[in-house]
């Protein structure tokens, strides 16, 4: 009986033993499927739960250093009249002409009654091409107003005092412009107040500065076509060289300056 019963108790141990060696032979082989290296390992969770997304750091904006370089208009124009290699900056006035008619003083683009008397072919013409009809046009007239100085001035004798200045009306400019037209044309940004401490033919007069100047007469050209429908007339008109029977007129000279584009041929 005794016999048996170690038998039975030794037969039981074995197939425990044989049991036990099964299962952790198995429970090692599928650890070993993720080995953990050191646990400083970023990957020792890999397979299992997703990393958190790590959150990308703002990068502050910088400032060039140089200036970007202007885009290439679509349109090239055909060269004014007073371009010359001698004056670069007219070609920059010339681009701001055309850059102004374009866009600020666009119901120039229409054309005027007697804009054909300029240019014959002008109602063929597209938008950009009518502004540098324009931009000629008034080129020409700053030849016979100014002779293209933009410190140029002259004393208006017969006009008074100016109310803005409290002096004698002068003409200055490219355009022949005065201070007391801010009042009635708004879009003029002559600054008297600025201006008053400067020496008269100061470049740095903001009625002398070209590109203001040139602003100020589009848009009195502008108001003018729109009210009476002319670039010529009689009465009424801005620049007296462009006054039809006047003592300064140079109508003709001025037509001719702007049919001398190869666009009006």
């Amino acid at each position: 009986m005794a016999t048996t019963i170690y038998t039975s108790f030794k037969q039981h141990i074995l197939v425990t033993t044989f049991f036990s060696a099964l299962v952790l032979s198995i429970g090692c082989s599928q650890s070993g499927q993720f080995p953990v290296t050191h646990l400083g390992d970023s990957n020792q969770s890999s397979g299992i739960v997703d990393p958190a997304p790590e959150t990308p750091e703002t990068e502050e904006p910088t400032t060039p250093t140089t200036p970007t370089e202007p885009e290439t208009p679509s349109y090239k124009m055909q060269a004014l009249a007073w371009e010359s290699t001698s004056y670069p900056q007219r070609t920059l006035w010339s681009q701001h002409l055309q850059k102004i008619i374009s866009t600020d003083w666009n119901t120039l683009l229409a054309g005027a009654d007697d804009i054909e008397d300029f240019c014959p072919t002008y109602y063929k013409l597209a938008n950009d091409e009518r502004a540098n009809v324009w931009a000629q046009l008034f080129v020409a007239i700053t030849k016979y107003e100014s002779a293209y100085s933009p410190t140029s001035r002259m004393q208006e004798t017969t006009m008074g005092t100016d109310p803005v200045t409290g002096r004698p009306v002068y003409s200055e400019g490219l355009l022949q412009l005065s201070y007391q037209d801010i009042q009635w044309a708004p879009w003029c940004e002559f600054d008297w107040s600025k201006d008053k401490s400067l020496s008269a033919t100061d470049p740095k007069k903001t009625i002398l500065d070209p590109y203001l100047n040139l602003d100020c007469g589009v848009g009195i050209m502008a108001k003018q076509v729109k009210n009476k429908g002319a670039i010529v007339l009689s009465s009424g008109v801005y620049w007296a060289v462009i006054k039809r029977g006047g003592s300064y007129q140079k109508i003709s000279a001025i037509q001719s300056i702007v049919k001398s584009l190869a666009l009006c041929k």
